[in-house]
């Protein structure tokens, strides 16, 4: 008998190469590309994500975070957030976890619907009911 775990892995094997072929995952590749091939984007992502993670690390540690760096991350967010490259890149991010949410949720109700069809009906109770 086959182990149960190989049957899984083969089947996410064949899933995986299905999400390979997707236009959705395809444009996600395509405008990470361009991100990469764009030096000033590439700076901007890497600027914004150092000093975000910098204020991100002092506020679990508890210490202040300054005024001028907030305001040196926002700055470095609307940089960010202006550059076509990246907001094509953002657009695509949203629409590949859009995907990968509804492969999840459709999964998920598999899953469950195994458990739900497993489970006994409710019995009605005897008697008059209020």
């Amino acid at each position: 008998m086959a182990d149960p775990l190989d049957e899984i892995l083969e089947q996410a094997t064949r899933l995986g190469g299905l999400i390979r072929r997707h236009p959705r995952f395809a444009r996600l590749r395509q405008a990470d590309d361009a991100v990469r091939a764009d030096p000033a984007a590439t700076a901007a992502m890497e600027a914004y994500n150092k000093a975000a993670g910098a204020i991100a690390r002092k506020e679990r540690t508890g210490q202040p975070v300054e005024v001028e760096e907030k305001r040196n991350v926002q700055r470095l967010h609307e940089t960010v957030a202006g550059n076509e490259r990246i907001k094509g890149f953002m657009a695509a991010q949203a629409d590949y976890a859009e995907l990968m949410r509804r492969m999840n949720d459709t999964i998920f109700e598999a899953i469950t619907a195994d458990e739900a069809a497993a489970k006994p009906a409710d019995k009605p109770a005897d008697g008059p009911q209020a």
